[in-house]
């Protein structure tokens, strides 16, 4: 009976030793995934730093999936340990994760649960400000863009510091869309604070409702990084294009000049340049319309291979793409030259219609080397011509005035031999008949010359003393009248 107790004992405190042993080593070996934060408050901009350990986890580190904070926080992670050993927890094995995390907005943002297979950390509250710059503003456009359209955002932060400055990184992709980004602007509001904007040139791939995630910001002043603006995700809904439309159709306002780079006359088989240049609000330049199919040779004109150099205009809110074809040609024969007409066609967003645009470039004559010969010598021989004609007249002019000279000269003396002398030499300067009358001289110089209402007086009188009595000649007041006469038109 003892022995049967006894027995019956030994049993019990061997099966209480076991369920020990069997507790310490399941807890010995328990997970753990446990999650420190190096602050509860921080400012917009700057980051905490996350340090996430694994005690005996059977999950891997690198395999944890950290996209359940992307909605509040801005990941970005620094390194992996998958197998350390840590003095807290002696004996286990540890993984540690460590990783900076950027809220995406002020207020209180809770860190979630991160999970490693069945395992899961706890929830953490952290309290974000503002700090001493406004939180960033993203700028939608107002209206819905089309898919492939071609739509500006961009983020403006207000600043009191002079020197700050936004940048974002320019190799970035934003999923969904084609983008470029702008150049950065600072200007200075009504309040005395600085408006740093910097944006995007944005397209989207495809039509529906759409989560844009824009890519982080880099606030620096005086070149030196001071914060990192994580955004919020926005929703924006983009149209879908009409099912008509072409699939090489622009979507976009389409402009196009055209100019010869010679004006005047063309030499024939001598290369010449027609210079083509499409804008359009697009992404990509090579979407602009392919009108070179439309350049093609005739019987007058031949087209040569086409240089052609493409660009991007870029403003703080606005990006415009550039080709600029330079198509060589030769003008086969004389004569005027017709340039093919340029048509084109896009989609414009403003009126959800196909426009089309149609350009016709002015015609230039051409000329071939002999007729260009023949011009050139028919030309010098209308320069001698015209030579001669203008050196008559200047001697003609120079004749006159020496003769109207010599009759000033002769007046200077008061008697009538000198005033017909000077009559006579009046006449033979502007070329009329030899002995006219005074009658006839007067007609003469009224209709060449514009005379007062006294002049018909003035000629009678003069008639009177060359023909009249001798009691009738007197010349006092003939002689300085023809005299002040002849200094009036001396004159001119």
């Amino acid at each position: 009976m003892v022995n049967i107790r006894l027995y019956q004992l030994s049993f019990i405190l061997f099966a209480l030793l076991f369920n020990n042993l069997c507790y310490s080593t399941e807890n010995n070996n328990s997970e753990k995934l446990i999650l420190y934060a190096d602050k509860s408050e921080s400012i917009l901009g700057r980051p905490i730093r996350v340090e996430l350990y694994g005690v005996n986890l059977k999950t891997n580190f690198s395999d944890i999936n950290l996209a359940v904070l992307n909605e509040n926080f801005g990941v970005i992670v620094d390194y992996v340990i998958n197998d350390t050993s840590d003095n807290r927890w002696p004996n286990k094995k540890i993984q540690i994760l460590k990783f900076k995390i950027y809220p995406r907005r002020i207020g209180s943002i809770r860190i979630p649960k991160i999970q490693a297979g069945n395992i899961s950390s706890k929830e953490k509250n952290v309290l974000i400000t503002k700090g001493n710059n406004s939180s960033p503003l993203i700028i939608l456009p107002k209206k819905k863009p089309y898919e492939q359209q071609q739509f500006i955002v961009y983020t403006q932060v207000l600043s009191s510091d002079a020197t700050s400055r936004l940048s974002v990184d320019k190799k970035t992709v934003i999923d969904n869309f084609t983008s470029i980004p702008l150049p950065f602007e600072r200007s200075k509001n009504k309040e005395g604070m600085y408006v740093l904007k910097i944006g995007w040139a944005l397209s989207a791939l495809k039509n529906g409702r759409i989560n844009l995630k824009l890519p982080p910001i880099e606030y620096s002043v005086s070149g030196v990084s001071r914060k990192k603006f994580y955004l919020p995700s926005k929703l924006i809904i983009i149209k879908a294009l009409p099912l008509y439309l072409s699939p090489t159709i622009p979507i976009g306002k389409i402009s196009i000049q055209s100019k010869l780079s010679q004006s005047g006359f063309l030499l024939t088989d001598s290369i010449s340049y027609w210079n083509i240049r499409l804008e359009g609000n697009l992404n990509n330049s090579y979407k602009l319309p392919p009108v070179l199919r439309q350049v093609k040779s005739s019987s007058n004109i031949k087209f040569l291979p086409v240089n052609s150099i493409r660009s991007i205009k870029k403003t703080s809110n606005s990006l415009i793409s550039i080709v600029n074809h330079a198509i060589p040609f030769k003008a086969l024969e004389s004569g005027f030259l017709t340039f093919p007409e340029i048509q084109l066609q896009y989609f414009d967003p403003v009126n959800g219609k196909i426009n089309t645009l149609s350009y016709k470039t002015k015609r230039i004559f051409s000329l071939s080397l002999f007729w260009r010969i023949i011009l050139i010598f028919l030309f010098i021989l209308l320069f001698i011509y015209i030579f001669k004609i203008s050196y008559k007249k200047w001697e003609g002019f120079k004749f006159l005035k020496i003769k109207r000279e010599q009759a000033i000269l002769l007046l200077q003396k008061n008697n009538i031999s000198n005033i017909r002398e000077s009559i006579r030499l009046l006449s033979e300067a502007e070329n009329w008949p030899k002995n006219i009358t005074i009658t006839q001289w007067g007609e003469y110089w009224k209709n060449k010359y514009k005379v007062n209402d006294g002049f018909d007086d003035f000629v009678e009188k003069l008639s009177i003393c060359f023909y009249g009595t001798a009691e009738a000649r007197n010349t006092d007041n003939l002689n300085f009248e023809l005299l002040m006469l002849i200094k009036s038109k001396n004159k001119h």
